[in-house]
């Protein structure tokens, strides 16, 4: 307990007991030797004294001598000299039989306590140490003890105090007056009998004087060779220095060593409370609890001594302290659940003690399952919650403004929902002694969304809900909530499931068939209620429009068929052997290059224009050759276009196979070119994984004139068109019929590159010397992507007059895809 602020002290929980002795005597039944009674140390039995009857007599009787006079003080405030006869009718407490037992035991401590025998020296006490006759017990500056004589005297002492144990038989048997329980050397003790019946409490002051107190309440303070002697209750005889005054209650009297006591005098007035002089009652939440008191200032007053008890008695003290005079509150935290007393005495300027002014507290403990309780005089709770208590037999408790009765331990807030807890002292019927509690409920609330959910018996909604302000609280068992949706057609509920470690719950509705309008979304609104039928939380939803059947979707298209054979083939320098390697579906592709010979000595060159494409089954395809130039002899090649037809008429699974007729025709397209030409043929092609292959069949006929006459030994472009005219030697450049047949193949080691080789056999109908078989061999690569590049060679084993061996091609394009 410390002040604060210079205005106010606060006591944490279970401070320092304070200094003080608290001495009972009671009264037992009799036990039959050798069997302990309840509540002493041994079997004791009941004597009713007979007028006249002495302690040498009694002794006499029970034990077989006088010299056993000493037992009958054991457990009785009597005076047992020589002659001395005994109140008629008292009765006594004795033992059984003749025993030597100690006369008291350190019955509990707290550190930093010490003991010391009769003429031995100070060592550490231990708890259940016996203490005899003129023993010493001193507690230093952190220690307390707790003494219990053998008739059931006990004296608390609290630190700094030092006692001398007097015990309860005499130390001469020739004694005129009852011995002193303890000898008071320093420090504070309390005399406090249970009932008075008469008797009194013998303290002694070390150096002098002597206290006899019948008195439930009578403090005793030794400081140095000071005695101060307060009465709360009853009366005290006061003996010093050869004097004895009678200090009746509410007043105190001093003396100093061996001097007469002074005159009594009234104590200090008791303070008087800032607040209403109530029973307090509030809340300890968690076992944690506040006590607060405030008083006005006293006259006169050098201090104040402040104490908190468990009992109206205090002798079961929790704290004391002694406080400036500027102090005038107190507040202690932490406090368990209980009942409190709080007194205040003033402390004058002459050191005398006061009386007490009392105030009563009662502290309950309470949780809110689901809640919370935060404060000292309200209540915070869950309304699904239930509100425990610990339940005092001290209390009464009312809900709201009905009747008072037993504290429960439960309050189910789902049967009854208070506004306010009344709580009172047992008893308590006058008006304004009921302490009212406010219950605060916390607030709940649900918030909620829904969709259009499939259902294996038709849509329905789904609902999702979040409930808030319900941690802690077993929602399915205490809240059970359902969802009641309002539909066209009725109102339709259902229970919420799910939530799980605090989840959402969801519940599933099926649609009437009235909610069923395609086109027109669905307005509806929610209700999240509990068991009760009380509605949590609410939503308007709107759905979005039921959707229309769903039509047919078109199967999906095949997968492109592969390209079979090049994309741009090698197209000979040649008016003979000048045939394309032609696949029965053509590709999509256009293209520009040039090809290069080598013919009558020198090098021969000529551009090409080229295209093709397909429209489902049918193929269309352009070639464009100008006429050669350069030094050497151009066979025949004047420039010619050529255009052609195709349908596929077979294909199976992804091109495997294809098989379709060709149709190509030739046109002159300058002077000195081949006359026109017809080429009728049918294309075979397959395609398996990264390879093709492609062969070609057909017939070339020559469809007007006799051919161009091309000098065998002439330039390029010589001779003359439509005429019969004959080279050297009178052969003509044209033949009227031919057949050919090409067959090759593809390979594409990646989806950018394909490589590609073919065999070219054609077998010339001549005119005027015997026929003959021309043909060649063509490799190529092709790269890129939709802009390609291509480059092939043609070497011919079996030419023409006037051909070259070898033929170079290079083309750039674009194409349809990627191979």
């Amino acid at each position: 307990m410390a002040p604060s602020n210079g205005q106010s002290v606060a006591v944490a929980v279970l401070l320092g007991c304070a200094t003080h002795a608290a001495i009972h005597a009671g009264y037992v039944g009799s036990a039959s030797a050798g069997e302990p009674t309840p509540g002493y140390p041994e079997a004791v039995i009941q004597w009713g004294v007979q007028a006249g009857e002495t302690c040498d007599d009694i002794a006499a009787v029970l034990y077989g001598s006088s010299k056993h006079a000493a037992l009958i003080q054991r457990y009785n405030r009597v005076a047992c000299g020589p002659g001395t006869t005994l109140a008629e009718g008292l009765t006594l407490v004795l033992p059984a039989e003749v025993t030597s037992i100690p006369d008291a035991k350190l019955r509990s401590m707290h550190p930093d306590v010490r003991a010391r025998p009769a003429g031995g020296a100070w060592s550490p006490a231990a708890q259940g140490m016996p203490l005899l006759t003129n023993s010493s017990v001193n507690t230093l500056d952190e220690g307390r003890a707790d003494i219990e004589f053998v008739d059931r005297t006990r004296v608390l002492l609290a630190p700094n105090t030092l006692v001398v144990i007097y015990g309860t038989a005499s130390r001469a048997r020739v004694s005129k007056t009852p011995p002193a329980a303890v000898e008071l050397a320093d420090g504070e003790v309390k005399a406090a009998l249970a009932a008075l019946r008469g008797q009194s409490v013998e303290v002694a002051a070390s150096g002098g004087g002597r206290v006899s107190a019948s008195s439930r309440d009578t403090v005793v303070q030794r400081r140095g060779e000071r005695t101060t002697v307060a009465v709360f209750d009853g009366k005290a005889g006061v003996t010093s220095g050869g004097l004895s005054v009678v200090v009746p209650k509410d007043h105190g009297t001093r003396f100093v060593g061996r001097a007469p006591p002074a005159r009594p005098r009234p104590l200090p007035a008791p303070v008087e409370w800032t607040t209403a002089d109530a029973a307090q009652i509030a809340l300890a939440p968690e076992g944690l609890g506040v006590l607060s008191a405030s008083w006005k200032p006293a006259p006169a007053a050098a201090g104040y001594r402040v104490e908190i008890a468990r009992d109206p008695e205090f002798n079961d003290l929790i704290a004391r302290e002694e406080v400036k005079p500027d102090v005038l509150s107190f507040r202690a935290e932490k406090m368990p659940a209980g009942a409190y007393f709080l007194r205040v005495r003033v402390v004058d300027r002459e050191e005398y003690l006061g009386v007490g002014a009392v105030r009563r507290f009662h502290l309950v403990a309470a949780r809110a399952a689901g809640g919370v309780v935060p404060a000292a005089q309200e209540i915070t709770a869950n309304p699904y919650g239930i509100i425990e208590l610990t339940p005092s037999p001290a209390l009464e408790l009312s809900l709201d403004d009905g009747p008072f009765g037993p504290v429960p331990e439960r309050i189910d807030l789902l049967q009854r929902a208070p506004r306010a807890l009344r709580l009172r002292e047992r008893g308590g019927a006058a008006p304004g002694a009921a302490t009212s509690l406010p219950v605060r409920y916390t607030k709940v609330g649900a918030v909620v969304s829904a969709a259009r959910a499939a259902a294996p018996g038709g849509p329905a909604l789904e609902a999702r809900v979040e409930l808030e302000g319900l941690a802690g609280v077993d929602v399915a068992r205490r809240v059970a909530p359902r969802l009641f949706a309002h539909l066209p057609g009725g109102v339709r509920s259902v229970a919420l499931a799910g939530g799980d470690r605090g989840g959402a719950l969801t519940a599933r509705i099926p649609l009437p068939r009235e909610a069923l309008r395609p086109g027109e979304p669905l307005r509806v609104r929610l209700d999240v209620a509990d068991g009760r039928g009380g509605v949590i939380g609410t939503s308007d939803a709107e759905l979005p429009a039921a959707p229309e059947a769903p039509r047919a979707a078109p199967p999906p298209a095949p997968p492109a068929a592969p390209v079979l054979g090049a994309y741009l083939p090698l197209l000979p320098m040649s008016g003979v052997a000048d045939g394309l390697w032609l696949a029965p579906t053509p590709p999509s592709v256009a293209a520009v290059g040039a090809a290069a010979a080598r013919s009558g000595g020198g090098w021969v060159a000529a551009g090409q224009v080229r295209a093709s494409g397909a429209i489902g089954p049918l193929g269309l395809d352009v070639a464009l050759r100008s006429n050669p130039a350069g030094e050497g002899d151009g066979a025949g090649a004047g420039s010619t276009g050529w255009f052609g037809a195709r349908a596929r008429v077979l294909r199976l699974g992804r091109s495997e196979l294809e098989l379709g007729p060709t149709l190509r025709l030739g046109v002159p397209m300058a002077d000195g070119s081949p006359p026109l030409r017809v080429e009728p043929g049918i294309a075979l092609g397959g395609a398996a994984g990264r390879f093709t292959w492609v062969a070609d069949a057909g017939a070339r006929i020559r469809a007007s004139g006799d051919g161009a006459a091309v000098g065998a030994g002439g330039g390029a472009g010589g001779g003359a068109a439509g005429g019969e005219g004959a080279a050297a030697g009178g052969e003509p450049a044209t033949p009227a019929v031919q057949g050919f047949l090409l067959a090759g193949a593809t390979a594409d080691p990646a989806p950018w590159l394909r490589l590609h080789g073919a065999l070219d056999l054609h077998l010339v109908d001549r005119e005027i010397r015997a026929d003959e078989v021309l043909g060649g061999l063509s490799a190529g690569v092709e790269a890129g992507g939709a802009l390609f590049g291509a480059l092939s060679v043609r070497v011919s084993p079996w030419r023409d007059e006037g051909e070259g061996p070898v033929t170079a091609q290079i083309a750039v394009g674009f194409r349809e895809a990627s191979p």
